[in-house]
């Protein structure tokens, strides 16, 4: 009973970790009238798998790497310039805080 305890807060460990460290935590969704006075990082494009088993879980996907992709730019805020089911691109921003 002891090792499933411990099993179990291990894998609850290591969600909470996982959450901590995903993208979204400091990365702002915004409209590009209020990043006027930041400086633009570029366009972040990706595609989905089309190959994906699930279509619902490929979007996601594509648009978790858009954040990511943004976030290793060194981004703060993102203004979506499209998002369908098979592409999506933000232009990404640094702001000071």
């Amino acid at each position: 009973m002891r090792f499933f305890s411990l099993v179990i807060m291990s894998a609850l460990l290591l969600a909470g970790c996982a959450a901590i460290q995903g993208t979204g935590g400091r990365l702002v969704d915004t409209q590009a009238s209020l990043v006027a006075h930041c400086e633009s990082l570029g366009l972040v494009a990706e595609t989905a798998d089309a190959g994906h088993v699930s279509a619902i879980w490929a979007r996601r996907t594509m648009l978790r790497a858009v954040r990511a992709r943004a976030e290793q730019l060194g981004a703060t805020h993102l203004v979506w310039r499209h998002k369908t089911d098979s592409s999506a691109a933000a232009q990404a921003y640094r702001c000071p805080h």
